[in-house]
């Protein structure tokens, strides 16, 4: 017998599986999300399917229009540069928090991660790329100690993700993105928040000319 579970159970387990198909690629700006599919995947019912669909609104990452449907969002050029804007001032927070607020013990698994990610470099495994750069940017904001910002990043990190695989990939940041790690960890190492601040932002501002050539590329 199948075991039921809480609707709360089904609105994460069916937000988890929208966000990571958006992620990896499997949703294209501008597809439509039906709740008759989603329900005959999941076996949900409606009700935690719309509370899924009212989150991943509400996080930006689909529009629901009345009497038309959900449809995954599908953002101009400055709308996504806006974003970027906003998401490495953010990153570039935390990293001026984390510096001054980190642990000897979290600092030293900044390090692991650091070492995990150039060992991958020279594999090429993107995907492994992708899940261990997560790793170190979500230690650095619980460095920061400031859960609701690091909540908000959290999300801000799934956006970027989707903007990511939908233009350069993430093989286009593998080797520049260990490079400037380095200097972030210099920056919090020698608990310099103004300077762990702005090359964390440079680094996050790399990322986004990249999004933006990707994009403009594929147009």
């Amino acid at each position: 017998m199948q075991e039921r579970l809480p609707a709360l159970s089904k609105n994460n387990r069916i937000y988890d599986l929208v966000i990571d198909r958006l992620v990896n690629a499997r949703y294209q700006f501008g597809d439509r999300l039906l709740v008759k599919e989603l329900a005959a995947e999941t076996g949900a019912s409606r009700q935690p399917i719309m509370a899924a669909l009212n989150r991943l609104s509400a996080d930006g990452f689909v529009r629901i229009i009345p009497q038309v449907g959900c449809q995954v969002i599908h953002p101009g050029r400055e709308e996504i540069a806006d974003f970027f804007l906003m998401f490495q001032r953010m990153e570039g927070l935390l990293a001026e928090l984390a510096a001054v607020r980190r642990t000897d013990a979290q600092f030293a698994s900044l390090l692991r991660i650091q070492q995990q990610l150039i060992a991958i470099g020279q594999t090429g495994d993107a995907t492994a790329h992708a899940a261990l750069n997560r790793e170190f940017h979500h230690l650095i904001h619980e460095m920061a100690r400031s859960p609701l910002l690091d909540e908000k990043q959290r999300s801000n990190f799934n956006m970027c993700d989707f903007f990511i695989t939908h233009s350069a990939g993430f093989g286009a940041f593998m080797s520049d993105a260990v490079q400037e790690h380095e200097q972030i960890i210099d920056a919090i190492a020698k608990q310099q928040p103004e300077r762990a601040r702005l090359v964390a932002e440079a680094h996050i501002a790399g990322v986004a000319s990249a999004v933006l050539a990707g994009l403009d590329g594929a147009s």
